[in-house]
């Protein structure tokens, strides 16, 4: 009789880490655009928020 094994199964992260990976990931390309394309400041409010949050927790 022949077993076979398999490698164990990743687990999932909880939605609660992808979510705040996702939000993490999205502030940082909007300050990334913000470094890049100065002129776009005031044209969505999101983004400024972003930009001001970084330069004040830095």
């Amino acid at each position: 009789m022949v077993t076979t094994t398999r490698p164990p199964r990743a687990t999932p992260a909880p939605t609660s880490v992808v979510k705040e990976a996702r939000a993490a990931a999205r502030a940082r390309d909007l300050v990334e655009l913000m470094e890049r394309r100065p002129e776009l400041a005031g044209v969505y409010p999101p983004a400024d928020l972003a930009v001001e949050a970084i330069r004040w927790s830095a």
